[in-house]
């Protein structure tokens, strides 16, 4: 006889990539292989001077007072700078993180999670992101960071390829389900076994 469980199981509907999302982990006791970047870029860390500079980048995805308290938590955020202009950031906590109403990712001591990447258009297809992600990885280690978590939309296939090719591997697999078709319901979890 199948439980209750199989049963509500049975009246869910999977997502599609687009919805469906992946976890990424980066051990950074490997090798970070950095490349030099052939765009002459300055690198500092963001401050609250640079925070709406940073929102307005990444579509207003967080409030602006929640980026400046994010900071004063312990946050980060590398820039890359090309004149006076951002060209690109690297967003990175070391706190529990909210993903959705259904998941709140714990990080242990040691770890880190990469909460958003980002590269102007113009300055995409060029080696910028991972030269970014690398420069990131590479402070996190000097920090003592052993683990580097990221997480994106199934769909993202160039975001994944970029993760990939900077030494990540996909850890987990969230995928996103409704009970009767419209009712959010909890994603099922797939562990990926490396």
């Amino acid at each position: 006889m199948p439980t209750l469980r199989n049963i509500i199981d049975g009246l869910t509907v999977q997502g599609n990539d687009s919805e469906n999302w992946i976890e990424l982990v980066r051990d950074l006791s490997e090798p970070i292989l950095q490349q030099p970047s052939d765009i002459q870029f300055s690198k500092r860390w963001a401050e609250d001077k640079d925070i709406l500079t940073i929102a307005a980048l990444e579509g207003f995805v967080k409030e602006i007072d929640f980026m400046a308290q994010a900071l004063e938590e312990g946050d980060i955020c590398l820039l890359l700078e090309h004149g006076d202009k951002i060209c690109a950031f690297a967003w990175v906590t070391f706190r529990d993180y909210r993903l959705d109403l259904w998941h709140t990712l714990h990080l242990l001591p040691g770890y880190a999670y990469l909460v958003y990447i980002f590269v102007r258009p113009e300055f995409q297809r060029k080696g910028v992101g991972y030269y970014l992600l690398c420069s990131i990885m590479g402070h996190l280690k000097e920090m003592g960071c052993e683990y580097l978590i990221s997480g994106m939309f199934a769909s993202w296939k160039i975001s994944i390829g970029l993760h990939r090719k900077a030494g990540f591997r996909i850890n987990k697999k969230f995928i996103k389900r409704r009970f009767l078709r419209f009712l959010p319901y909890p994603p099922k979890k797939v562990t990926i076994d490396s």
